[in-house]
């Protein structure tokens, strides 16, 4: 592997879980930097020579990025200078063809920018008997996922009845311009997507938090598969 893996995050100790397990994925400690809104005037030196990208957890993504105004109660929790660094990150990323592994907001972020769109916040919205906002324990085991694209290379790696845990009030309506729905929650969540091949861009991503379930070989594997595609020439 040549160049960084580039971590985007709000906060260096929100960071630490995706740097570990980059780690056991197989990424050595060297190799990882994290990227904080701070550091949005260095994205283009840090891109240009990176090997890789991880779109982090975190705030919610600003409705203005896909043409919606705020809903009224809907709580939302907004780091705009977040959103900010990682349409430059994912813009760079993407003229590079930079393997981009994006978890819960990381893979909202990735949607957006492709031209998705959001539920702003689900309890109002699609109000559901599946949990998907629970945040104690961080490796809970919440509800299960389903795949819906067993012939992709990430929905190869979804067994029937995954489990997964999952902190979020926002989700996936409308799928970005590429994006292939590969797992979904049993009330019709688009869980796990990825780009399609023919783009010639790994980009993947899954709405639940793998890098707190690393115990499980079948979550560690998705790290694993992202440190093989960074050794890819």
């Amino acid at each position: 592997m040549s160049g960084e893996v580039l971590v985007s995050a709000t906060y260096l100790k929100g960071a630490q879980p995706y740097v570990e397990a980059l780690e056991a994925g197989g990424v050595p400690s060297d190799r990882i930097r994290v990227l904080l809104p701070a550091d949005r005037g260095a994205v283009g030196e840090r891109i240009a020579s990176a090997a890789g990208l991880v779109l982090s957890g975190g705030a919610d993504v600003e409705p203005g990025r896909y043409s919606e105004q705020p809903l009224p109660g809907a709580s939302l929790k907004l780091k705009p200078e977040r959103d900010a660094l990682e349409w430059e990150l994912l813009a760079g990323a993407r003229a590079r063809r930079l393997p981009t592994w994006c978890i819960c907001r990381g893979f909202q972020v990735a949607n957006v920018f492709l031209g998705g769109t959001l539920w702003q916040d689900l309890p109002s919205q699609r109000p559901t008997a599946v949990p998907h906002d629970i945040h104690e324990p961080s490796d809970a085991l919440a509800h299960s996922v389903e795949p819906a694209a067993v012939s992709t290379a990430l929905g190869s790696r979804i067994a029937p009845g995954l489990l997964v845990n999952s902190r979020h009030h926002q989700a996936i309506k409308d799928l970005g311009v590429g994006l292939i729905s590969v797992a979904t929650s049993r009330d019709g969540l688009v869980e796990a997507a990825e780009l399609d091949d023919r783009s010639g861009w790994w980009l993947r991503g899954v709405q639940w938090h793998p890098e707190n379930l690393l115990a499980l070989e079948e979550q560690r594997v998705l790290w694993t598969d992202f440190a093989q595609a960074l050794a890819r020439p």
